[in-house]
């Protein structure tokens, strides 16, 4: 039993060995091979995509001009599923099931590459402490996509569900 448990950690002593996997394609694989339904498996495949591609609120954004459009309209109160959670204390995936429901509008956009660049923010870098600067990574999300929920809607959400 000892030499199967050495084998397994030698196997992944290194951190490039490491497959990555995206949560997307592991939840794919688990309804292919789960002991589910032909009913079942359909509704969560179905699920899933829709996750993917946004929901009922999702505005697809084509340009970084039709963004900085949104940015203006939107007053810049726009922040990411996460920050947008923590701002109304809530979580993420409830975020994207209001999104999901039509009950609140997010922006997308895909995301081919960096939104902006180490070169933007050349000056705010030198600023920070040294020790902040490694964290700063200026690449695309693992999505495909960038993901903008509107802080009005999600506000307005969360003051009605309270009057209720």
């Amino acid at each position: 039993m000892k030499n199967n448990t050495n084998e397994i950690d030698n196997e992944f002593e290194k951190d490039d060995e490491i497959p990555k996997i995206s949560s997307f394609e592991v939840i794919k694989d688990l309804i292919k091979s789960a002991t589910l339904s032909k009913k079942e498996k359909k509704r969560l495949k179905k699920e899933l995509e829709q996750e993917e591609e946004g929901g009922n609120g999702t505005i697809w954004l084509k340009s970084r001009e039709e963004y900085d459009e949104i940015i203006e309209k939107c007053e810049g109160d726009l922040l990411s599923p996460g920050g947008a959670a923590d701002r109304v204390g809530i979580t993420r995936a409830r975020v994207h099931q209001l999104e999901s429901e039509g009950k609140i509008r997010v922006y997308r956009m895909k995301a081919d590459e960096p939104f902006y660049s180490e070169e933007d923010f050349k000056e705010e870098l030198k600023e920070l402490p040294f020790w902040i600067r490694p964290f700063i990574k200026f690449q695309p999300p693992k999505a495909g996509c960038y993901v903008f929920v509107d802080m009005k809607t999600l506000e307005e959400y969360m003051k009605n569900r309270e009057k209720e």
